[in-house]
């Protein structure tokens, strides 16, 4: 059975016509009666992962030469093979007796023919829904179906209708800006698996022609595997290809998706969004720049690239100490909510801070991520908590961290109502995530002290001079290790520090460059079109967290505004492994608890182009997270030269 690709399914169309002499040898003397078969009308088209590949939603399926069906009268019990008449292709296509005569009255009918099926009645037929599957020719392998005569035509053929057994897959590939661009496609694989345990989606199985009912007979495979042997196409532009399976795939099942050329292999996984039937087209559009999950290898199997993608997020864990410390934190049960959304978005690693009373609840509900230490709350408002409110999460599968590394800051101002900074043993850790298989990161966690009083200038307010203190301590840290441990680096979490209010380009950005690193704010390469926001100008606020202050500008959504949580990554030249962000997200969306329509007059206001404008009046949407802050996620790109020193063993 052949697909032309691209055509839409047919619904019962008109009757071939055939009058070709070559036929009239290979069927003289049987019954001229008919069996006309049709394609049920057209499936229903959902998408599997990521995003519908068009907006047809049908896949044209048609009988072809060669086809043969088997066919039973209406007891079920003896069966005869029926082959296709005429030459071409088409969704209706006329069928006749092949090797003896015609049924007076055929009733059930299925697709493909087997031999090994004769003695079998309609109840109790097998087949294999093959586990390597070609595409060299466009056919569809294991596309088994099940037809039941409807009506008898004026010239005594029998219409029947035929309807599919499993599912059908359409793979969408699109390898544009990959190394994979411009090779010969050579296979595509398909693996399912449920809690770690493989799904079956091809193998042994008994069916029944009189209603479709199936069963698996065998443990079956989990891997469907399409191959291109002697028409493999070029992956120049986006491809399409099919595959048959089992609809035995339900949702939050995981996908693994091998794409393999003559030179390389890509490889992703993504979870099902749905669950599958029979008679169902699922659409799989892949592509590979689009899923943060690839790995890209060579063709002896060394990594070349890949993506991660890792968050920084202050859950306000903070207790409600008396009514006196944080009675508006998200509590207990806001605390469970984040770590519910997290565990769902499936960050790779993430850092948080402020985890101090309610970090069981974030925890239990992060259930597929590992946790590093938690050093505890804080219940003494009268003196130090040796606490730093630091956590660090990483995915179970596929990211390890290891060597944990606590330092405390040296430098700190306010007491408990100056900011709480002496409230706890703020500092920084430092992690060494493995992100793949000889893929190591330094990754630095950290709270650094708050904000306040009036000025930005170092020698006259405390609060930034702790704050640049605290930065440097950091970045000297940092950068010793670079260079010793010749691997990038990311610092993330809630720095309480702005562009507009910091030196942070003379403390941070300036002195690592100048040590000969490289290195970058995702925020300011992604949105602010690498251009460093001004020191000592109005603060550049995110719509959500606007609050008409005439001093600040309000910016145009909630990427272009400048947040405190920030995440900065240092490359160094000559390592193996080098870092590259690809986007940048102040995650407002998933972290939503309530919205409301607000209005302000005679603000400032910054557009999307970066134009700035006085004495506006806006009406925007603010919305309120479950803690005081959204998440900043950013997903990075990974190149591996494994002629360079550095790369980790």
């Amino acid at each position: 059975m052949r697909k032309y690709l691209g055509m839409v399914a047919v619904m019962l169309a008109t009757q071939f016509l055939f009058s070709c002499s070559e036929d009239v040898s290979e069927y003289s003397g049987l019954s001229q009666s008919r069996i006309v078969a049709h394609m049920a009308p057209s499936t229903t088209t959902r998408t599997a992962v990521g995003e519908a590949v068009d907006g047809t939603n049908a896949v044209g399926i048609v009988w072809t030469d060669g086809d043969e069906i088997g066919v039973f009268e209406e007891s079920g019990a003896v069966q005869k093979r029926y082959a296709k008449v005429g030459q071409g292709t088409a969704s209706t296509a006329a069928f006749a007796a092949s090797g003896t005569s015609a049924f007076d009255k055929p009733v059930y009918a299925y697709y493909p023919y087997d031999e090994a099926n004769v003695s079998h009645d309609v109840h109790s037929l097998t087949g294999v829904l093959p586990a390597m599957q070609n595409m060299d020719e466009g056919t569809l392998h294991g596309d088994y179906k099940y037809g039941r005569a409807t009506a008898k035509t004026d010239d005594g053929d029998h219409e029947f209708v035929f309807r599919h057994l499993f599912s059908l897959a359409r793979f969408t590939i699109d390898a544009t800006g990959t190394p994979l661009q411009g090779e010969t496609l050579k296979s595509l694989t398909l693996s399912v698996s449920r809690e770690g345990a493989g799904v079956p989606i091809a193998g042994a199985f008994t069916f029944s022609a009189d209603n479709g009912s199936w069963k698996q007979t065998d443990e079956g495979e989990n891997t469907i595997t399409l191959e291109w042997d002697t028409k493999a196409p070029v992956l120049e532009q986006s491809l399409t290809c099919y595959m048959s399976l089992f609809p035995l795939i339900q949702s939050g099942d995981l996908f693994t998706i091998t794409v393999s050329t003559e030179q390389h292999v890509a490889e992703f996984t993504a979870n099902s969004l749905t669950n599958f039937s029979a008679e169902q087209i699922y659409n799989f559009p892949v592509a590979l720049t689009n899923y943060e999950t690839i790995k890209i290898y060579d063709k002896e199997g060394t990594l070349l690239q890949g993506k991660f993608t890792c968050a920084a997020l202050n859950v306000d864990g903070l207790p409600d100490i008396l009514g006196l410390v944080n009675p508006d934190g998200p509590g207990a049960d806001g605390t469970k909510t984040i770590g519910n959304i997290m565990n769902r978005l499936e960050y790779d690693f993430i850092a948080v801070s402020e985890d101090f009373a309610y970090h069981k609840e974030l925890a239990n509900a992060m259930s597929r991520y590992d946790a590093g230490t938690h050093r505890g709350s804080v219940s003494n408002i009268a003196g130090r908590n040796n606490t730093d409110g630091l956590g660090f999460f990483w995915k179970k599968d596929g990211t390890t961290a290891t060597g944990e590394t606590m330092v405390r800051f040296e430098a700190e101002y306010g007491g408990l109502d100056e900011g709480a900074n002496t409230l706890v043993a703020k500092g920084f850790r430092h992690y060494v995530v493995t992100v793949a298989e000889g893929v190591a990161v330094d990754v630095y966690i950290t709270h650094m002290n708050t904000y306040g009083g009036e000025g930005n200038k170092e020698d006259e307010n405390p609060w930034v001079r702790a704050q640049l203190a605290q930065l440097r301590q950091l970045r000297d840290y940092v950068m010793e290790r670079a260079k010793t441990n010749n691997r990038p680096a990311i610092i993330m979490g809630d720095t309480n520090m702005r562009y507009t209010r910091h030196t942070i380009e003379d403390n941070l950005i300036d002195p690592v460059t100048e040590a000969g690193l490289q290195i970058a704010d995702p925020w300011v390469e992604l949105h602010r079109g690498g251009v460093y926001p001004a020191w000592n100008s109005g603060s550049l606020m995110i719509r959500s967290k606007f609050e008409g202050d005439a001093a600040d500008i309000l910016c145009a959504d909630d990427q272009r505004g400048e947040v405190v949580d920030k995440m900065w990554y240092i490359n160094v030249p000559d390592a193996a492994v080098q870092l590259k962000a690809i986007s940048y997200m102040n995650e407002v969306e998933h972290f939503e608890k309530s919205r409301k329509e607000v209005s302000y007059t005679d603000v400032t206001v910054e557009d999307a182009d970066g134009t700035i404008r006085s004495h506006q009046d806006v009406t925007i949407t603010q919305v309120t997270g479950y803690a005081d802050h959204f998440p900043v996620v950013v997903c990075f790109e990974y190149t591996c030269d494994n002629g360079k020193s550095g790369r980790e063993k």
